[in-house]
């Protein structure tokens, strides 16, 4: 029985093709390698307020102390650990269809395309979208420190300016949409489309490479990229323990460690007539605790 790998041998076709898929990847921070490990552990260094400075006629006379600076505090930190949980597989088969092995793993290679195309890109997309929201069953450690507001339906006419209020609350806690991505519903974003409001959807800066992105336009900085419907709702999303309008969330505030751990075709195993596809991906999807302001969530 022959083995062949097609993480090795199609790996550029297979990342390629996730990544044009993906509404996600792409756009979050690569600051952090997960490569040879499960977990991986964050440091922050944590900052300390200003205190007025004494001047030296505030000094004890008597035993020589001074505290000019006000109290001196060790400087700490705080950890997040971040392991990756999601460790998903399918196995699949591929029925001879001729006598020639090349031809048995390129219809492989095609399955596999399509296998990640319409189940694990939209799995792991609703996943990581529902994991950065926050709202979840079981909320992740950053929810306390995102941004939400409970908008209900929104219409053409209030769209823009709940996105306004967003890039304001992210703004306001001390931060910028410099690289910030606002995801938003397909039906939204009509409406959106709609509206006068609308900032630069013309705007030619918007070209090929950006439309290649899912960009399809910017609203007061913040690049907008349309999700399906279905990503943001309780029904479509089983990860979602609330709907969502739009969230918007900088792309160096979260991360989305991916692995292809196995992708192999066996030819001619016990019991099959042609070949064996074994998939197992492992995944997760983080956003750091300390930045987490740097995301802004419009519920539904």
């Amino acid at each position: 029985m022959a083995t062949i790998n097609l993480a090795d041998k199609y790996s550029k076709k297979i990342v390629d093709k996730f990544y044009v898929d993906s509404v996600v990847l792409g756009k979050t921070s690569k600051e952090y390698d997960w490569d040879g490990v499960q977990s991986i552990k964050v440091w922050t260094i944590n900052t300390y307020a200003p205190t007025d400075y004494a001047k030296p006629g505030n000094d004890n006379a008597i035993t020589g102390a001074h505290a000019r600076y006000g109290s001196t505090y060790e400087v700490a930190d705080t950890v997040q650990v971040m392991t990756l949980t999601q460790d998903k597989a399918v196995s699949l088969s591929v029925d001879k269809g001729n006598n020639t092995e090349q031809m048995l793993i390129k219809n492989a290679g095609t399955v596999m395309a399509r296998e990640l195309r319409e189940q694990f890109v939209p799995m792991f997309d609703k996943y990581a979208l529902a994991r950065w929201s926050g709202q979840m069953a079981t909320a992740p450690s950053w929810a306390a420190n995102i941004t939400t507001s409970a908008d209900g339906a929104l219409a053409k006419n209030t769209i823009v300016e709940k996105i306004f209020d967003g890039v304001t609350a992210i703004r306001n806690a001390g931060t910028d949409v410099s690289d910030a991505y606002c995801y938003i519903g397909e039906s939204l974003f009509a409406k959106l489309l709609l509206s006068n409001e609308f900032v630069n959807y013309q705007n030619p800066a918007f070209g090929e490479r950006n439309l290649e992105r899912g960009v399809m336009g910017k609203v007061r900085g913040v690049e907008v990229v349309p999700v399906p419907d279905d990503y943001f709702t309780t029904a479509g999303n089983a990860n979602l323990n609330a709907g969502i309008n739009f969230m918007i969330v900088k792309k160096s505030v979260v991360l989305t460690p991916t692995k292809i751990k196995d992708a192999k075709v066996h030819s001619d195993p016990v019991g099959i007539s042609g070949a064996l596809l074994e998939v197992r991906w492992l995944f997760d999807a983080f956003a750091l605790n300390t930045k987490a302001k740097g995301i802004y969530v419009s519920l539904a």
